[in-house]
């Protein structure tokens, strides 16, 4: 079964972006697939590292990425909700693994699942 997962919250505002992440995990260990998490809202702020780290807890950007190269699913940033938060040139400090996309993309991966779940 193929699950698109949309990511609407910050790691830093709930534990939505974190249960996102555990879903993920299961989903694979299950036997299915993501072929992709869409980061959308606050979510884009996945895919930054905050300004101060807490000591001890692993930065969820970090999380992110692993099992993105683990798994090979697709990490997309909402262009719009990216340019809106991080401003347009942000794009050359985006880590490698994450990508922007625009809903088009978006839409069209979901077409193509069995399953959209939203966080």
């Amino acid at each position: 079964m193929d699950i698109l997962v949309i990511v609407n919250v910050s790691p830093w505002g709930s534990s939505l972006a974190a249960t996102a992440q555990r879903f993920v995990h299961a989903a694979y260990q299950c036997g299915h697939t993501v072929p992709a998490v869409f980061f959308q809202n606050d979510g884009v702020y996945n895919a930054f590292d905050g300004r101060v780290s807490d000591d001890g807890l692993p930065s969820p950007c970090r999380l992110w990425q692993e099992l993105g190269v683990k798994h090979g699913t697709e990490l997309l940033l909402c262009s719009a909700a990216s340019a809106r938060r991080m401003g347009t040139d942000q794009s050359s400090t985006l880590p490698a693994e994450f990508s922007e996309a625009g809903l088009v993309q978006m839409w069209d991966i979901a077409r193509r699942c069995d399953h959209v779940l939203t966080f």
